[in-house]
């Protein structure tokens, strides 16, 4: 069974999300992922798109693991669909988890 299979059992909310790196330093445990999605749902018009503007990384972080701290690094695009479709500017994709 491979990492990726393991995880889509133990984890399917994490389905939509690639895991480039898992890692220990110190007392943490550190998971570094983005989406598999091409694209995004604009949340101005609803439109799909796969103009991507910019990206950001969230960091969420959690005990829950082991006694471990658990920081999970989410690469996020910002995305945005047309200025005539959406009637506006860029705008953060949607986390896919």
């Amino acid at each position: 069974m491979s990492v990726a299979d393991l995880l889509a059992v133990l984890f399917p909310q994490f389905a939509p999300l690639h895991v480039d790196l898992i890692r220990a330093t110190g007392p943490s445990v550190r998971v570094q992922a983005h989406g598999r999605a091409p694209g995004a749902e604009c949340p101005g018009c609803g439109s799909w798109s796969e103009r991507v503007h910019s990206g950001y990384e969230r960091r969420i972080s959690d005990t829950a693991v082991s006694g471990q701290e658990l920081v999970l690094h989410l690469r996020v695009a910002g995305s945005s669909a047309t200025a005539a479709t959406a009637g506006g500017g860029p705008s953060p994709s949607r986390s896919p988890v």
